[in-house]
């Protein structure tokens, strides 16, 4: 596979990605309603199968990062990746506080200050809590980086075994014991295998699946996998709530999502490496750069754009979703587009540096 055509499903997959975190949000409303209806059963299952995108973003930035030789470079890593991410995530973090000020009618110098102060603590909009484990692991890359590059496939299906059993096995099945038995399979914190919230498993795993042989898979396997683990991890979160953990998001901490996004990465990749198409090529290059800043921007617009539909529009249920869904998309679109043809706004912004041909 020449390097080209490698990059290009990557920007598939990740496109396909922001394209399912901004459906999340979108339809996280609509998950608290009518609860129990048909529509409400749609919804929520919808929005559970779209939880592979936040481990396909680690699995991409680690099929990227890792078998980049710059990573091992701390000078690189400093002044060109982490600023990358870091900067566009404190604007962010700025910008945030302003905008729900604005639209609460509550906006002062303040109330900004007193949201900012604390973001290494906690994130200003609560999307934004992604950008935690993202810069701790461009932070931890170099390391990362020096260790993959001399382990064997062995040694890296090892060390993700560990992170899948400890990180996502036994909590998953912790939370499904009895109340008395709960401490039987929870590990002590001395012993806590977690590493910058767990994600580090995602980045490592994006690595490997690009050193094996992944085209012999079977397409047909791959998406029964994905559908079952799917269908069991949105059943599981419905009658079991514990399972949710508020530092992963159960994006770790739930077996089912780590096994159905490994399967939807590798029909992804498959899917994007079989892609002839020179305008499909072009429009998911078109996008790619702009996933970053619509991932951003897209809660803030779903903060004016939600209570409008919900007061002004006279639809409902699934379609009223995708409606919402299809405009906060084209706006975030169109918004990052514009902010990427600004000179140094568009790296503080979006963290992109050049102007798109």
């Amino acid at each position: 596979m020449n390097k080209n055509h490698r990059i290009f499903y990557l920007d598939f997959i990740r496109v396909i990605a922001i394209f399912l975190v901004v459906f999340i949000h979108v339809s996280a409303i609509d998950t608290t309603l009518n609860v129990g209806s048909g529509q409400w059963q749609i919804t929520k299952t919808l929005n559970y199968f779209a939880h592979i995108s936040v481990p396909v973003f680690f699995m991409i930035s680690g099929s990227l990062l890792l078998n980049s030789k710059k990573t091992t470079s701390l000078s690189y890593t400093w002044k060109k990746r982490i600023p990358h991410v870091a900067i566009p995530f404190i604007m962010w973090s700025v910008i945030s506080p302003i905008v729900v000020g604005i639209y609460a009618h509550s906006l002062s110098l303040t109330n900004v200050i007193s949201s900012v102060k604390t973001i290494l603590y906690q994130p200003t909009s609560p999307t934004l809590w992604f950008m935690y484990p993202l810069v701790g692991i461009y932070i931890l890359s170099p390391v990362i980086r020096t260790f993959v590059e001399h382990a064997s496939n062995e040694m890296l299906i090892y060390v993700t075994g560990i992170w899948l059993v400890t990180c996502s096995l036994l909590p998953s099945l912790t939370v499904m014991l009895p109340k008395d038995y709960t401490k039987i399979l929870t590990l002590s914190p001395v012993a806590n295998f977690f590493l910058v919230g767990g994600f580090t498993g995602y980045f490592i795993l994006g690595y490997l699946l690009t050193k094996l042989n992944v085209e012999k898979t079977n397409n047909l396997i791959l998406l029964v996998i994905f559908l079952i683990a799917g269908f069991g991890g949105n059943f599981i979160s419905e009658a079991v709530p514990r399972i949710f953990d508020s530092n992963n998001g159960y994006y770790v901490t739930s077996i089912y999502i780590p096994i159905m996004s490994v399967a939807a990465f590798i029909l992804l990749q498959k899917w994007g490496s079989k892609i002839k198409s020179n305008t499909t090529i072009k429009t998911f290059e078109f996008l790619s750069p702009l996933v970053f800043g619509v991932y951003l921007i897209h809660n803030l617009l779903i903060l004016f754009i939600e209570p409008w539909f919900m007061n002004h529009v006279a639809i409902h249920g699934l379609a009223a979703t995708f409606l919402r869904y299809v405009v906060v998309l084209v706006l975030s679109i169109i918004i990052i587009w514009i902010l990427n043809w600004i000179p140094g706004i568009n790296y503080l912004l979006t963290g992109n540096s050049k102007k798109r041909k």
